[in-house]
């Protein structure tokens, strides 16, 4: 992933080097497509890779105004092409105020283009995404969002994910989220050998150019601490969901407080509305707490 890695001069070397060892090692990509023809869907094809990803944020207009002129045209190519080489194919979408009501087309065009996986992301307010807090989702529209792709991911068409992000659909009671495994079974190395908990948590825990990865895995202070399940407020360890949700997402708790322990700020069972930007936590104060049994019936609403 990047960026775009496909801008890399020897991208094709470093996919060489995942192919040798294919049988026992799997590898995708995520890429915007704007550099995927029908010879790059060949060769990754060649290559064993295991899936592509193509970020699309809905129709042209939309779309373009948030990735780049001309980047819908090139993106939807790019899965055309990757569909006839017979990859695994997929469209992350990340949702916020932006896009919210694209995600019917955004449905509709993986449905057409016969994709075979589509994932749903929040917006996390690191990077770029700090530009644009304005437009993320308050927690009753997190809700809709969370209740309309529930009822959709049981129907016909591309598998529907919700992303690890996805801890306080937890409250749900016909879901199992898979949840923030920052520190847990997944970690990001950048090109100068940085090891973080996850590309969307930039808490620097180590550098492979110094150290092992078996010794940063066990001696991090920041990953001890993510994998410390006392570490959480009191919020959200008093919560009946804490169990399958630990928190919700860190990477947006992280982006919106500056501190991955505090809850999720779009958790609609705690927050009426998203609370005050980097503000110290405490709900019975500030915030309209509202730890209640009646956040939404998935049945009956979907």
């Amino acid at each position: 992933m990047g960026g775009e890695p496909l801008i890399k001069d020897n991208f094709f070397e470093i996919i060489q080097k995942a192919y040798i060892n294919y049988k026992i090692t799997g590898y995708g990509i995520s890429s915007n497509g704007t550099l995927i023809d029908k010879s790059v869907a060949s060769k990754l094809k060649d290559l064993k890779v295991d899936y592509v990803q193509i970020s699309l944020e809905g129709r042209k207009k939309i779309n373009d105004f948030i990735r780049g002129k001309g980047v819908f045209e090139k993106a939807t190519d790019a899965l055309k092409f990757l569909k006839k080489a017979g990859l695994d194919t997929s469209i992350s979408a990340t949702i916020s105020r932006l896009n919210f009501k694209e995600l019917p087309y955004i449905i509709k065009i993986a449905k057409d283009l016969k994709v075979d996986h589509l994932g749903i992301r929040r917006l996390v307010p690191i990077g770029r995404g700090k530009d644009i807090k304005k437009y993320f989702l308050s927690p009753e529209e997190t809700k809709k969002l969370y209740v309309y792709l529930s009822a959709l991911s049981k129907g016909k068409g591309p598998r529907i994910s919700f992303g690890c992000e996805d801890g306080i659909v937890a409250q749900s009671p016909d879901y199992l989220p898979k949840g923030c495994s920052a520190a847990y079974n997944s970690f990001t190395v950048l090109p100068n050998g940085d090891v973080y908990p996850c590309r969307r948590l930039p808490l620097l825990s180590g550098n492979l150019l110094k150290e092992s990865f078996e010794k940063i895995y066990y001696n991090s202070k920041i990953f001890q601490e993510l994998r410390n399940i006392n570490n959480i407020n009191n919020e959200c360890s008093s919560c009946p969901y804490f169990a399958e949700c630990r928190g919700g997402a860190k990477c947006i708790s992280f982006g919106y407080f500056g501190n991955p322990f505090q809850p999720d700020p779009q958790c609609w069972r705690l927050f009426s509305d998203l609370p005050a930007l980097n503000m110290k936590f405490n709900p019975q104060k500030k915030n309209k707490s509202r730890m209640d049994e009646k956040w939404v019936d998935f049945k009956s609403n979907a």
